[in-house]
């Protein structure tokens, strides 16, 4: 089984993100307030980046050669973005629901629709039915 292209994935990723997050505004703006809109597309954006890292990392991780693996395992960069992600993310949404308009409902309607996203960009660009062996 092979492993669909960073390239791709991404694109699918952005592609699906923003067109489900394209159809929610109009109706989170309709159905609530123009603040929860404004919340819906930055947790979409907030979930878009923190998915964009989470998948650009499985990747790298997957397609490296096994030498590259041996090599990862010493101490650098990477573990201390790993560690700095996850405060970043909550400090942005503490930004968010603190400084903007944002209502924490819309916010976890963008972070989800980003991972629907995220979900159905696996999907799509997943290798067409390949043969199991039982």
């Amino acid at each position: 089984m092979t492993m669909p292209r960073w390239d791709l994935w991404r694109r699918e990723l952005y592609l699906w993100t923003l067109t489900l997050t394209g159809a929610a505004l109009p109706l989170a703006w309709l159905l609530w307030t123009p603040g929860q809109a404004l919340s819906v597309a930055a947790g979409a954006l907030l979930g878009l980046a923190n998915l964009h890292l989470l998948g650009r990392s499985a990747f790298r991780m997957v397609e490296a050669p096994p030498r590259d693996l041996e090599d990862a395992r010493r101490p650098r960069f990477a573990p201390l973005m790993a560690l700095v992600r996850w405060p970043l993310a909550a400090l942005a949404t503490a930004f968010v629901l603190w400084y903007m308009a944002g209502q924490p409902e819309g916010l976890a309607v963008g972070v989800s629709l980003a991972f629907l996203g995220f979900v159905i960009a696996g999907l799509r660009s997943a290798p067409a039915d390949e043969e199991i062996d039982d």
